[in-house]
């Protein structure tokens, strides 16, 4: 009996690794910018459309970049994974999602991606400089042992709030928290990454106010823009994520 139950377990681990076998040029992490269960609007979703070549994309709401690293974090929340042939498919929680998938080290080793992108930051509005500085020395270090190039590697920092109905649900969502969390990253990356500041790459926006927000700006049939998500001020959606993506597309689509 317990022979039959390690050989189960080592053919569900192979099977679990063979469906994260690569290789894919550019492996993308991130949160709910990029992996939202309830949205058809939202960066991942654009950003999906414009990479060139082959791509792997994992997003997990709420999540900062701990909790993709080490022993990881937020077990019961849905992973987002796009490819050339899934648009949005749901890989499930917890052990349901291989390690390869839900972690860095082992998804650089299924994958071997010539570019990683990642996009995090709003989820620590609630942190210290430090700890957020913590965060981005503990991804340094992955990236130093897995041989990650300065050059192939790109942080995406959150750009300005979206404009609301009535009602910001997310006070704390602010240009000055946003510059905070973006500082800390910048310090703890260290010039590590090819840094891509959220706020400075949608100042030339059509869809920036001039001032702090992204105008809300709905495309047709593209849910999680409008409706119930009037009052969403931290998740960028419709025309301004979908600008947005195009913008880092046109950097990571560089020969």
């Amino acid at each position: 009996m317990k022979t039959t139950l390690i050989l189960f377990s080592f053919l569900h681990l192979s099977l679990a690794m063979a469906d994260c076998q690569g290789p894919a040029d550019t492996l993308v992490l991130g949160d709910s910018q990029t992996g939202g269960s309830w949205s058809k609007s939202y960066f991942g979703n654009f950003l999906q459309t414009c990479l060139k070549d082959e791509f792997i994309v994992f997003g997990k709401g709420g999540s900062v970049l701990s909790d993709w690293l080490g022993k990881g974090g937020l077990e019961n929340v849905e992973i987002i994974q796009r490819d050339p042939l899934n648009s949005h498919l749901n890989i499930g929680i917890g052990e349901q999602v291989p390690l390869c998938k839900k972690r860095l080290s082992p998804m650089v080793d299924a994958y071997q991606p010539k570019k990683i992108v990642f996009f995090f930051g709003d989820n620590y509005i609630g942190n210290t400089e430090n700890e957020i500085i913590k965060d981005a020395e503990l991804l340094v270090k992955t990236l130093d042992e897995k041989n990650i190039s300065s050059t192939n590697c790109y942080f995406l920092t959150p750009t300005y709030e979206m404009q609301v109905q009535t009602k910001r649900n997310v006070p704390r969502k602010n240009l000055a928290n946003t510059q905070r969390i973006r500082d800390a990253l910048r310090k703890g990356l260290n010039g590590r990454c090819q840094f891509l500041d959220g706020l400075e790459l949608m100042k030339s926006s059509a869809f920036f106010d001039g001032k702090e927000l992204l105008k809300r700006v709905l495309i047709e049939g593209k849910p999680g823009c409008s409706g119930a998500a009037g009052n969403d001020n931290i998740h960028i959606c419709g025309e301004a994520a979908k600008d947005l993506a195009l913008k880092v597309c046109d950097i990571l689509n560089i020969p």
